[in-house]
């Protein structure tokens, strides 16, 4: 477990922090396929709402949702992704929402958002259960969290389970993201499994107003 955790720290407050540009080449290295698995969150975000993108990275779906969306705000806690994707909005001539934060403590008011996307940030957090009430607070009523992560694949199968252990090993967690959504007065609204071996998952969480939790 210490190992885990070092590994987790390495690669978040160092290799995470530098890197933007290696990872914003990630598109091109595997072909086409991380942008793939990453855009898989822009089917779930309706158009001209506001929509807030936590752990942005190098902001390649942050300049889309801009492009689609009414509102779209940013956060991240690595000041090298803020920097790239801010003169990536800026080179495209689209606003800049970003900030600086951790999902831990939105700099948000409870209820504004319409939608909460996050793509393969929530497997490099430790206290996954503060950060989704985090990000379940700021929803509307009705709003839709969109997760794309990894996981274990439900059928068990070997590839997959390779593929989401190789990502532990590398300091990631893996999560049951339909008992952290539904812990947090959210019902499931899509499970999809993808990637080899269906390692890779999209789990999109619909905000239960108050009426319909009485």
């Amino acid at each position: 477990m210490a190992g885990h955790e070092g590994a987790r720290r390495f690669f978040n407050t160092i290799v995470y922090e530098m890197l933007a540009p290696v990872y914003d080449g990630l598109d091109w290295s595997t072909l086409g396929a991380w942008w793939r698995y990453v855009s898989r969150a822009l089917d779930h975000v309706p158009a001209h709402r506001r929509v807030l993108e936590v752990g942005f990275g190098p902001g390649k779906l942050q300049a889309a949702l801009a492009r689609q969306a009414e509102l779209c705000v940013g956060i991240d806690l690595a000041l090298g992704m803020c920097r790239f994707t801010r003169r990536r909005l800026q080179r495209g001539g689209l606003p800049v929402r970003l900030a600086r934060g951790s999902v831990f403590a939105l700099p948000f008011p409870s209820g504004v958002f319409d939608t909460v996307v996050s793509t393969f940030a929530m497997s490099g957090l430790a206290n996954e259960e503060q950060a989704v009430a985090e990000m379940a607070r700021v929803l509307v009523p009705e709003g839709t969290l969109a997760l794309v992560d990894i996981g274990l694949p439900l059928d068990g199968n070997r590839t997959g389970a390779f593929w989401a252990h190789l990502w532990e090993r590398f300091g990631d967690f893996l999560y049951d993201y339909p008992a952290l959504i539904r812990a947090n007065a959210l019902d499931v609204i899509v499970f999809d499994e993808f990637g080899p071996g269906k390692h890779l998952r999209t789990v999109v969480g619909k905000k239960v107003s108050a009426s319909q939790r009485a």
